[in-house]
């Protein structure tokens, strides 16, 4: 079937590994040091419990983001009769540059949307162990910045499509703000 593999195509990008070093790299950041030496470092062989569940976590992110991608390129492709590959690459640049666009706004001022939105886009293990509060402290704000620019265009990109107009953004953000 040819749904099941564009699925696996999608499932096998760069964003596995991405998504993947991206959540290490966050724990590393959020943890202390000996938090995290308590919590992501085998030992003895023993995978520590947290260590378990984060990539479990990881795992169900990284299912949603494939699933949301592919959803988008089949709607896409059903509009535009493209290649599912020119659409995937699409796809990725128009996120890119929402993201590069975002970061520029000073949608991050409000602290309201930029906790509800940190709620949605960081791992809930992470957020259950720590609290927001304490990721939002630790974490350098460069990096909470590009999590946040790069949740909201990937999700208005994902939900709207390629292309989509100022007045569908206004729309996205009108759904999130309702929800601080």
């Amino acid at each position: 079937m040819r749904t099941k593999a564009v699925l696996r195509r999608v499932r096998s990008k760069v964003h596995f590994s991405e998504t993947t070093s991206l959540t290490l790299v966050l724990a590393s950041l959020s943890f202390n040091d000996a938090e995290f030496a308590e919590h992501m470092c085998v030992k003895d062989g023993v995978i520590p419990p947290f260590y378990s569940r984060y990539v479990q976590n990881v795992q169900r992110i990284i299912e949603s983001n494939a699933r949301l991608e592919f959803e988008a390129i089949w709607r896409e492709h059903a509009r535009t009769k493209k290649p599912r590959s020119v659409l995937s690459d699409e796809i990725s640049l128009e996120i890119i540059k929402l993201d590069e666009e975002l970061q520029k706004t000073a949608l991050w001022d409000n602290v309201s949307l930029r906790k509800t939105i940190m709620q949605e886009a960081l791992p809930v293990t992470l957020r259950e162990q720590l609290g927001l509060d304490t990721i939002l402290e630790r974490v350098p704000v460069a990096y909470l910045k590009a999590i946040f620019g790069s949740y909201l265009a990937s999700r208005f990109i994902y939900l709207y499509g390629i292309g989509s107009s100022q007045f569908a953004f206004f729309d996205f953000m009108n759904q999130k703000l309702k929800l601080v």
